[in-house]
């Protein structure tokens, strides 16, 4: 079994369970089986018990268990998992190693609905190492600098965040400001590996290989670190070539290759 350590490292959850196995989330489980089980669980399409993972979060003492958790939850979360405020309770006591997690998953979310969480942290985490993380996911999320003073002020950033919603599909996921769609992360990863692969040098893309992995429940050969050369570059396109043999919607959310939101 995958262990919380193991799996805090990984840019994936592990192989999708066999068909036909399934997950007993006992009561006399411990937090790191427990969430284990449900990992396993949502990995098989079924997001039903996603309310013990948010229990789990938000009533944790363990550290580590609420960095894993935080990273299961914005790959699994909806919309509206988001805009329950009580979701996410957890926040108002975060320490700043788990405020940093949040911060750095919550572009994964791939939901605007996780900007107003952003607005508060940095409200609280100004002038720390939090900081500049926040700043970083605010940019990725909605590209505020295209207007704004990288340092501009919490109200500025919410200003534009709320003209920026009214453009938006209140039911799509978003990437760079796009409706997601794999084929268009595949084409950036593919472009970045081809740019580099003559100068046998890391790729450096961490969002993308964390996005198709998941998304996929196949891992993807390259990370943020991975050195690009021919063989590399084969593996990727191979990979790439695999997943596009399968049906993803523009403006979805997966895991796993299971919609999160369900049948729409």
């Amino acid at each position: 079994m995958l262990t919380v350590n193991e799996l805090i490292k990984s840019i994936w959850y592990g192989p999708a369970p066999s068909v036909g196995e399934t997950q007993n989330i006992r009561a006399s489980l411990t937090e790191e089986e427990k969430l284990i089980s449900l990992i396993q669980l949502f990995k098989s399409g079924d997001f039903s018990l996603k309310h013990a993972l948010i229990h789990l979060m938000n009533n944790t003492e363990n550290e580590k268990l609420l960095n894993l958790c935080i990273h299961v939850f914005c790959s699994v979360c909806t919309h509206e998992d988001l805009r329950k405020v009580e979701n996410l309770n957890f926040l108002s006591r975060v320490s700043e190693d788990n405020a940093y997690v949040f911060a750095s998953c919550a572009r994964e979310t791939l939901s605007p609905e996780v900007v107003p969480y952003l607005l508060a942290l940095l409200e609280e985490w100004d002038d720390t190492v939090v900081e500049e993380v926040i700043r970083d996911s605010l940019d990725h999320i909605m590209d505020y600098t295209q207007k704004l003073n990288w340092n501009a002020a919490v109200d500025e950033i919410g200003s534009y965040y709320m003209e920026w919603m009214n453009t938006l599909s209140p039911t799509f996921y978003y990437y760079n400001r796009e409706p997601v769609l794999l084929g268009d992360l595949t084409k950036t990863l593919v472009q970045r590996a081809f740019d580099v692969r003559e100068q046998n040098t890391s790729i450096k893309m961490e969002s993308i290989p964390i996005l198709l992995s998941v998304w996929s429940g196949t891992k993807c050969p390259v990370q943020y670190e991975t050195l690009m050369d021919e063989g590399v570059f084969q593996q990727l396109t191979d990979y790439i070539d695999a997943l596009s043999e399968r049906s993803w919607e523009r403006g979805r959310k997966y895991f796993y290759g299971h919609s999160v939101d369900g049948a729409l």
